[in-house]
């Protein structure tokens, strides 16, 4: 149950930081981060409301009720409710991998102008996104041929790489915010 709750808040602390991205970079990117935006906004959306389903839905009434249930027609109500509930979830992860596919690789695009840190940002959100974008193939547009080498990169790069590229992005954000605040003490 853990995990759904990790899996629950994680996309709101991300997306509030892409908020904070996205007003940096709004002026020179105005149509990539308001695309990326929307993108990253159906990500977080959909996956909490996966989240809450599995927590909820699943946890909190199915299960205890196909526990509970004392006639066959009540617990053959709660086993379908049951297995039907990882087609539910299965269909949000349709939204979910795609829509931060295509927010981490738009977000990605817009941090190409950037400098220092904004160039590690940029390649590692242009592949987080491409990388999404390549599951979603395979899982939903039959592209079973990239199985193998997304699998392993999924396993090897970006189970290191997603955490560690949000840390650098939190970096960069208060790098950001001290150079705005320094620039406005030494105008007043």
């Amino acid at each position: 149950m853990s995990k759904l709750w990790v899996l629950f808040v994680h996309p709101q602390v991300n997306f509030i930081a892409f908020l904070g991205v996205a007003y940096l970079l709004y002026k020179k990117h105005q149509l990539l981060v308001i695309l990326g935006t929307l993108g990253l906004s159906v990500w977080a959306y959909t996956e909490m409301s996966q989240q809450a389903l599995l927590i909820d839905a699943l946890n909190q009434f199915w299960r205890p009720g196909y526990l509970e249930a004392t006639s066959s027609v009540d617990k053959e109500m709660y086993r379908s409710l049951i297995i039907g509930s990882s087609a539910l979830s299965d269909s949000k992860y349709f939204l979910v991998i795609y829509s931060f596919g295509l927010g981490s690789l738009l977000f990605g695009f817009a941090f190409n102008s950037e400098s220092g840190l904004g160039k590690l940002i940029s390649a590692s959100l242009i592949f987080i996104g491409i990388l999404s974008l390549g599951s979603f193939a395979r899982f939903y547009l039959g592209l079973t041929q990239i199985n193998e080498v997304v699998d392993w990169l999924y396993q090897q790069v970006y189970s290191y790489l997603q955490p560690a590229i949000r840390v650098v992005i939190g970096l960069w954000l208060l790098m950001k915010l001290k150079k705005e605040n320094s620039t406005r003490i030494e105008v007043t």
